[in-house]
């Protein structure tokens, strides 16, 4: 038995509905920060943005004016870490107070938001790490040109932080990524760097 033939408008526009169904895809989503599938060591392939989170192929470091959530061994622990700003040379308020000679300063502007179900202590341990494969601790300073140190000594949930921390390195020094990790992150999870 013959099938009838379809309507000459039908046929017309059967090539355009075949087209539109495979231009309509949607694309790959893109690289996010997501938790760590399996612990790693850092590594740095000293080409500032270019560092991919360890633990994590294909997924970058978030960047200066990104956001990385931390998170911690027990269940509930979340930090939401922003890298607001970074500056290269951070310069103190008081004019008698500087790096020594051969060292400068550089600064980065971060905001802590506890997004958990528990509280977090004292702040933890952030370095920057130069493109020599260094990586340098925040050392006290008082106020900065840019603004004030950040100080908390508990951050409750939902809970912000936010201010400068410093971080004192050698002239010739070129600081290509930041981290950040305290004692409730997991280690080497590749959570908490920024490439700068």
């Amino acid at each position: 038995m013959r099938q009838p033939a379809l309507p000459l408008p039908v046929l017309a526009l059967l090539p355009l509905l075949l087209f539109g169904a495979t231009a309509c895809q949607s694309a790959p989503e893109p690289d996010v920060l997501a938790p760590a599938a399996a612990p790693a060591a850092v590594v740095d392939d000293g080409a500032p943005g270019a560092a991919e989170a360890p633990g994590r192929p294909g997924v970058k470091d978030a960047r200066v004016g990104g956001t990385a959530q931390v998170h911690g061994r027990q269940i509930g622990r979340h930090l939401q870490v922003d890298l607001g700003a970074f500056v290269d040379p951070a310069i103190s308020v008081d004019k008698n107070f500087a790096p020594p000679a051969g060292k400068r300063w550089v600064a980065a502007s971060m905001s802590f938001v506890n997004v958990g179900g528990a509280s977090y202590g004292a702040l933890g341990r952030m370095w920057a790490h130069d493109s020599a494969g260094q990586r340098h601790p925040v050392v006290k300073t008082g106020e900065l040109t840019t603004g004030k140190p950040i100080v908390f000594d508990s951050l409750g949930v939902g809970e912000r932080a936010d201010g400068w921390v410093v971080f004192e390195i050698p002239e010739s020094a070129r600081i290509v990524r930041l981290q950040y990790q305290d004692a409730n992150t997991q280690a080497n999870s590749g959570e908490g760097f920024w490439a700068v």
